[in-house]
């Protein structure tokens, strides 16, 4: 059985990776969302997309920080922080 998560790329972040989303395998017991984000940056695709970039996450559009557990069937959103003006 597949165990995967979706990722969602915004704004530069998939402006620079040139994707704006994929799945992602992890344990059917999920992992910490720092684990599955320090797998990501070594990623041949995303490392130069996620190098040095502050990341704003989300997981089933509610905003987590990084002690946060994901889950297989979650969804994780990535993205730079916004401002406004």
């Amino acid at each position: 059985m597949t165990h995967s998560i979706t990722v969602r790329l915004f704004a530069q972040l998939r402006e620079l990776s040139g994707i704006d989303g994929f799945d992602y395998e992890l344990p059917a017991n999920g992992m910490p969302l720092s684990a599955i984000v320090d797998s990501l940056k070594q990623s041949p695709g995303l490392a130069t997309a996620l190098e040095d970039v502050r990341l704003m996450t989300a997981v089933n559009q509610t905003m987590v920080r990084m002690p946060h557990h994901v889950m297989p069937g979650d969804e994780l959103a990535l993205f730079p922080p916004v401002t406004g003006g």
